[in-house]
């Protein structure tokens, strides 16, 4: 029997969408309105509201080492599904992650709570995903980081999942794929057993 063909996905703009909160949390800070389809920058650092870079930049900092910012957030459009249609045609899935470490029971929690089957989450610091692909012998990622996916795409077939803020990045080695009914309908076209 085959081993199981291994996919990657990522979370955050892939399983799970933390642009909203992370929107309404600039608004109550700064009483400024961002709404994330208007973001044209994977690193919200680069993001251009008018706001003081050192408050802006720890804001960030804030926001994203909050547990509640993860635990509360939606299932991005079409994962569910998406997820469900890779495990019928055979994948086995990982999540491979650039949030810390202390987020991995707040993000096991929410994987349950989603409703996405069991899959093992690996934490990895950013720019490092292809090193844990490589090691887990993935087949392919799903992935929504421009600079990730092309990392990765020296790994494995490396798809990047279309949005607002990585749309003008032009890609080489990853594919681009507009949504996860585009990205289903390519992976189950890959052939898994040999």
């Amino acid at each position: 029997m085959s081993a199981p063909v291994l996919i990657g996905l990522d979370l955050d703009g892939v399983l799970c969408d933390i642009g909203p909160a992370v929107s309404e949390r600039i608004r109550r800070r700064f009483g400024v309105l961002s709404h994330p389809d208007t973001w044209r920058t994977y690193d919200l650092r680069q993001l251009r509201l008018g706001l003081p870079e050192v408050q802006f930049n720890a804001f960030l900092d804030e926001t994203f080492d909050d547990p509640d910012l993860y635990a509360a957030a939606p299932v991005a459009e079409g994962a569910r599904a998406g997820v469900a249609c890779l495990t019928q045609a055979g994948w086995s899935l990982c999540v491979i992650t650039a949030r810390p470490s202390y987020l991995a029971t707040t993000t096991r929690h929410w994987l349950a709570d989603a409703g996405f089957p069991e899959m093992t989450v690996h934490h990895t610091p950013a720019g490092t995903k292809s090193r844990v692909a490589a090691r887990l012998q993935v087949a392919a990622t799903i992935e929504d980081n421009p600079d990730e996916a092309e990392y990765l795409a020296e790994v494995c077939e490396s798809w990047l999942l279309d949005r607002p803020y990585n749309r003008d990045r032009a890609i080489g080695g990853a594919r681009r794929v507009v949504s996860w009914g585009d990205a289903v309908g390519r992976l189950c076209q890959m052939p898994l057993f040999a």
